[in-house]
């Protein structure tokens, strides 16, 4: 089973974000999974007009992920703070 994800971000910003959980799934295939988050994006205008979707991730399994879900957006923008931090105390 797999449940679909999609990162939303402020148009022309990545500095405003959201995760969206979908509220249909869970899907049997990550075909299905894929599909449901290219809908999600089609309809994100109406719902959400100043919004794009970025990114998507489909999980298979829930259970076993702790905490936030990475993405190497996130991955970046924590290596970048942390080496401004490291900088700030030399």
């Amino acid at each position: 089973m797999f449940e679909t994800l999609v990162l939303v971000c402020v148009i022309g910003t990545t500095n405003i974000c959201h995760t969206l959980e979908d509220l249909e799934g869970p899907y049997q295939t990550k075909q299905e999974c894929i599909s449901r988050a290219y809908e999600i994006a089609a309809d994100l205008p109406s719902y959400m007009p100043n919004y794009q979707a970025l990114k998507y991730k489909c999980i298979k399994d829930r259970e076993t992920i702790e905490g936030k879900v990475r993405t190497q957006w996130h991955m970046k923008t924590d290596e970048l703070l942390y080496s401004r931090s490291m900088d700030s105390k030399v």
